[in-house]
């Protein structure tokens, strides 16, 4: 798995533990910030909101226009299967705070640019 420097900013992102094939990270996340829209080939995404309010958004590649959207609770969590385009980002007006578990084989970061995929700018 890839461990550098990611290609977008929040507020603040601690590795908890990494190896290959799956890496744990807590992220803090201020109003306002978001993981741009994006996928992973192989790996899946577990999200586990520890604090604030997280939205959980996806998207289907044919259809970017449609977004359904998850508010994510401390104590709940999701689910985003590989090759599914997403969104991370605080969905209230105060810090979010989330561990996100990613696992099941090689890492990459794909953006999905809204624009270049037909969708209504965000």
């Amino acid at each position: 798995m890839s461990h550098g420097k990611p290609a977008y900013e929040v507020q603040k992102i601690m590795t908890v533990v990494a190896g290959a094939g799956y890496q744990v990270r807590e992220f803090t996340v201020a109003p306002g910030e978001a993981v741009p829209w994006h996928y992973h080939t192989e790996v899946t995404d577990w999200c586990y909101c520890l604090e604030g309010v997280v939205a959980a958004e996806t998207r289907r590649r044919a259809a970017p226009e449609t977004v359904t959207a998850l508010r994510l609770a401390p104590g709940q969590s999701c689910c985003i299967e590989a090759g599914k385009v997403h969104r991370l980002a605080n969905g209230g007006g105060a810090v979010c705070r989330y561990l996100l578990v990613q696992a099941g084989g090689q890492y990459d970061f794909n953006k999905e640019d809204a624009a270049a995929a037909g969708a209504v700018p965000e």
